[in-house]
Parts: structure tokens; sequence; C-alpha cells
């Protein structure tokens, strides 16, 4: 019986472990307004009519498929974000105390989204298959090759934009192309504000390798490619996303630049989808 109650307590201790990770993701990465994809995802949903048993489903699915992927990238990160200044330095130190248990918790959560995914539908499946892979070589490679980093971005945006269409959608599709560059946009100032702590942990980002400047550069030609995409494939009034290359794209001001061009992709995904929705 007294190593029956070990037992129990034992488990009982690894999901409070396990909780504390997961919640320590979710709110550290709300802080930094992150998992906007969750919210493009759904409202497309919305966009193309989905139900609301099916809406539900795909909200759920979403949520712990983001929680899933910044947990990855986290444990992957973790020595780089011990070392780098002005990080939440208690959170990592408690994954980095706690990383059996949360790499073990990254494979709960793969299979339970694929699971997920499997009940639902063969769209939610290949979406659940598709991150799995991209995440990790995201976090693991690419995360550190300049350029790459940015494609890589691009294919994450897709398979995230999954949850919110059935595969035989090809609005759905289109609307997903435009949210694959704006990712690559939206990476692009990512490094952009990092770029001084990737610099001083040595870590090759595009932001480090080729320099703020040209980073900025390449951010621009991305928001007139994401305009031009959407005035001609959705609606000319996507071409307002131009206005972005107007936002200035440098490390000191990249987390207002952050804030302004969050707003305007926002405004104008949801202009889009209105006309989506009710005069399509």
């Amino acid at each position: 019986m007294r190593a029956c109650g070990i037992a129990v307590n034992d488990v009982l201790a690894a999901v409070r472990v396990a909780w504390r990770i997961a919640a320590d993701v979710a709110i550290y990465r709300l802080r930094k307004r992150e998992a906007g994809n969750l919210a493009t995802s759904l409202t497309l949903a919305v966009a193309l009519g989905l139900g609301p048993a099916d809406l539900a489903s795909r909200a759920g699915f979403g949520a712990l498929l983001n929680l899933f992927v910044y947990l990855v990238n986290d444990c992957f990160d973790v020595g780089i974000d011990l070392r780098a200044p002005g990080r939440d330095n208690a959170r990592t130190r408690f994954l980095a105390e706690h990383l059996t248990a949360a790499w073990a918790t990254v494979g709960a959560m793969a299979a339970l989204l694929v699971a997920w995914g499997a009940l639902h539908s063969r769209g939610l499946l290949l979406t659940a298959l598709i991150n799995v892979v991209v995440i990790v070589v995201y976090s693991r490679v690419l995360k550190h090759r300049p350029l790459l980093d940015l494609v890589a971005m691009a294919a994450w945006g897709l398979s995230m934009a999954m949850v919110g269409f059935p595969l035989h959608s090809a609005t759905g599709w289109r609307y997903a192309g435009l949210l694959a560059i704006l990712c690559m946009v939206t990476e692009a100032v990512q490094v952009l504000r990092d770029e001084p702590s990737d610099r001083a942990a040595n870590v090759r980002t595009t932001a480090v390798v080729l320099g703020p400047r040209a980073t900025a550069v390449i951010a621009r030609v991305l928001l007139v490619a994401a305009a031009v995409y959407a005035a001609l494939l959705l609606h000319p009034i996507g071409a307002a996303l131009a206005l972005g290359a107007l936002v200035p794209f440098d490390p000191d001001r990249a987390n207002a630049s952050w804030d302004r061009l969050r707003a305007l992709f926002g405004l104008t995904w949801l202009t889009l989808l209105a006309l989506l929705r009710w005069h399509p």
C-alpha cells in the first residue's frame, strides 16, 4: 500500500510539473503578444462558414498546437535563453531543471494532437503531422540559418493556418498563402527585435548574419509581396498591407514596429474576411 501511495504521489508530482511548464509557456507567449495565428485561423473558419461544433474542435486543437510548438522551441533554446540577458530567468531555470519532464510533455502533446486530428478529419491529422516536423526542424536547425529562418516561418505559418479550413477549400488555401508571407515578415521583425541578444549568444539568425539594415530591406520587400498577393488573389483592399513598409525597422524600435504591423495585419485580415463572408 505504501509503495502504491508513493507511486501515486510521483505521478501527481509529474503532472504538476507538466502543468507548470505548459502554463509558463502559455503565459509567457501571451505576454509577448504571440500565438496570433490562432485568431487568424479561427476567424478564417468563421468566414468560411464552418459550423459551431467544427469551430469549437478546431479552436481546442489550435490552442494545444500553439502550446506544443512554443514548448518545443523553448526546450531546444533553453541553454541559449539561460545565457541571454533580459529573459524570464525564473521560468527558464524551471524549464532547464525539469527538461526531461518538458520533453515528456512535448511527447504527450504530440500524441494528443495526432489522436485529435485523426478523430476530427484528415485535414487536422495532416496539420498535426506537418507541424510536428516543421517545428522540430525549425527549432533544431533552421532558426539558426540566415534566410532559411524566414522560409521556415512561411512553412510554419501555412501549416498553422490549416487549422482554419478543410483541405478541399481552395479559398482557404489562398488565404493561408497570405498568412505564410506575413509570417515571414513577422519573423524578420522578431529576429530584428532579438538581434542584440542573439548576437551576444552567437545565434546566426538573418538579422545577425546579414545585419539589421539588410533584414529591414527584406522585410519591406516581403510586405510589398504580401500586398500584391492580397490585392490580386483576395481583394484589392489587400494592397493596404504595403503601408507596413513605412514602419521603421531597427532593433531599437522593433517592439513598436511589431505592434504597428500586427495592428495593420489584423485590420486588413479582418476586412478581407468580412468581404469574403458577406461579399464573396
